[in-house]
């Protein structure tokens, strides 16, 4: 002990300071660590907990996040039966692993016996919707730094109509905002379709321009590019036809992409099937929806009980130029619906066939269950793949107001 007290005193004190880098390296070096560490950085001294707090610094960290593919990505889990529980863990080790003992249990703030009807996301903030399509549940919540947000009601009410979501981030006015779909059932499977959008710089709802007769997928807008993306449905009294519907989140206009020349399948001459239970589909017949594989728009066709093909947008603009990137067949356990959810450099599939979480190797054209500790019995209901962010459902203005939770 005291041989080591002399070499300390040895030490002059100019030796012993910690150099003093400029703010612009500190702020590079912190931009690329995982948001975990950056949480206990804050208590490190009142600048360093001042400058990971800033908005400023949160964007800067989602960049770098964003660019790198596998840089501080997690896979979102949730439990097959009530009471839900969600679980993430890094999806490298999902990717690259046989089974995953690295799996942290996440807290919420609602009550966990409750039904979680709806997901989206964007930049590491999640939109739930919580019980059965009712507004007055919906939640902006930040897995990672265990943040949260109730919105306000919309003043739609829901007990005779359907509603579907969307939520994404309108970078020009630096603003979060929530697309509500909702509207009644006619005849020919006419969906009048009518939207509120919420600003979370605002904290309000406002209305939209109704939008011409179509069917809205039931599934969440895939958001991409500044606009929500959805699959609809249109009837020209003849047969059913789809197409995309883009919604611009700057412009709040409407606008539309082609779709790929993909195989029609068993669907009698008609461009799909209507929604419906896939109980009553014969082996092939086509239902397709849409959805995001790293940077790229995705369009899943998926032929009942025989194969799902993925296109992907690897140029996103109005001509659409897709590339088929691989197909998924459905063999024997596997099942009942394949959601593709990242793609690694080596071409192997993560994916959710709903009930676990699944490897397809094309090579050797065979799936690989991957084990989750603590979800192998109850099984996966839902997973998808999310970049860890600083991003607060709470605005800078407002940090500090009470209706930020954090426990």
């Amino acid at each position: 002990m005291s041989t080591t007290n002399e070499l300390n005193s040895s030490i002059s004190n100019d030796q012993m300071q910690i150099p003093n880098f400029p703010l612009e390296i500190i702020i590079e070096i912190l931009s690329r660590l995982p948001v975990k560490p950056l949480l206990k950085f804050k208590c490190v001294s009142k600048s360093w907990h001042s400058l990971i707090s800033t908005s400023h610094f949160a964007k800067s960290h989602l960049k770098i996040s964003l660019q790198n593919n596998k840089l501080n990505k997690n896979l979102l889990l949730l439990s097959r039966y009530l009471p839900h529980t969600l679980y993430s863990c890094p999806l490298n080790s999902a990717l690259h692993e046989k089974s995953i003992s690295c799996i942290n249990k996440l807290s919420f703030p609602w009550n966990s016996s409750n039904i979680i009807a709806g997901v989206s996301f964007c930049n590491g903030l999640f939109l739930i919707c919580i019980g059965m399509y009712n507004n007055n549940n919906l939640y902006l919540w930040n897995p990672s730094t265990r943040k949260t947000k109730k919105l306000p009601s919309s003043g739609v009410e829901y007990s005779r109509c359907d509603v579907t979501y969307g939520f994404g981030y309108d970078e020009s006015n630096d603003d979060y905002k929530v697309v509500e779909i909702y509207g009644v059932y006619g005849i020919h499977y006419v969906y009048g379709a009518k939207f509120k959008i919420y600003s979370l710089r605002g904290d309000s709802w406002r209305s939209m321009k109704k939008y011409c007769d179509a069917l809205f997928s039931p599934d969440s807008g895939v958001f991409l590019n500044g606009c929500l993306h959805w699959a609809v449905a249109h009837n020209d009294g003849s047969c059913i036809f789809w197409d995309i519907v883009l919604l611009d989140l700057e412009s709040e206009r409407f606008g539309n992409l082609p779709l790929p020349n993909y195989d029609r399948g068993n669907c009698n001459g008609s461009s799909s099937t209507p929604l419906g239970d896939s109980r009553d589909f014969e082996p092939g017949i086509l239902n397709w929806s849409l959805g995001k594989l790293g940077d790229c728009l995705c369009l899943f066709c998926d032929y009942y009980k025989v194969k799902l093909d993925v296109w992907i947008m690897k140029e996103y603009n109005a001509k659409g130029y897709w590339t088929k990137s691989v197909s998924l067949p459905y063999i024997a356990g596997i099942g009942p619906c394949i959601s593709p959810l990242c793609v690694s450099d080596t071409g192997e599939v993560l994916l959710h066939d709903g009930t676990r979480v699944m490897v397809y190797d094309a090579r050797n054209d065979e799936y690989k269950r991957v084990e989750i500790r603590d979800l192998d019995d109850t099984g996966v209901g839902a997973a998808t793949v999310y970049a860890e962010s600083l991003v607060s459902p709470i605005l800078d203005s407002n940090e500090n107001t009470p209706e930020m939770q954090e426990w």
